[in-house]
């Protein structure tokens, strides 16, 4: 990881739509390549409500949520979703740090990520997470989630945590 200083900035406010969406799709042709499904070369070869939200990051991730994206020198390395579920809980998504980059990056990204829940009144924190990756589940205990009650169905089997305020 380089030490240059990471510049958390929200991707809806600041013009870097396009960025995030190329992250959230990353994001999803790693996790189809981990849970051996066919690996998609473009958004367009996606499961449909896959594909939309790549395609609409902006509605899929409405205000008050957003989309966060992490930048070292400019360019887009990280990134990761607040997505509303109800007045105040809302879901943690597509938390993803390009490999070369990782070791620190997605721990600044979520306390970006819980401060700006804390300032719009979220009261709790939901998310998912394939049971495969233990450094990513250890990070989310790290920062205090503890595992919960599924709250949606996935294809695959999931985690299930949830971080109270």
């Amino acid at each position: 990881m380089d030490d240059v200083a990471l510049e958390v900035l929200d991707a809806f406010a600041t013009g870097h739509v396009a960025d995030a969406a190329e992250l959230v799709f990353e994001y999803m042709a790693t996790t189809c390549a981990e849970v051996g499904w066919l690996v998609p070369a473009a958004p367009a070869e996606l499961p449909e409500s896959l594909r939309r939200e790549v395609e609409n990051l902006v509605g899929a991730y409405a205000a008050p949520g957003t989309f966060l994206i992490g930048l070292r020198q400019g360019r887009p390395i990280a990134g990761v979703g607040l997505q509303m579920r109800g007045q105040a809980t809302a879901e943690v998504k597509r938390l993803y740090v390009r490999p070369i980059e990782r070791g620190g990056v997605g721990r600044i990204l979520m306390e970006a990520l819980h401060a700006r829940a804390s300032r719009i009144g979220i009261g709790r924190l939901v998310l998912d997470v394939l049971p495969t990756r233990a450094h990513v589940i250890e990070l989310y205990r790290q920062l205090g989630y503890v595992e919960t009650e599924p709250y949606t169905v996935e294809p695959v089997p999931m985690v299930y945590m949830e971080f109270m305020f």
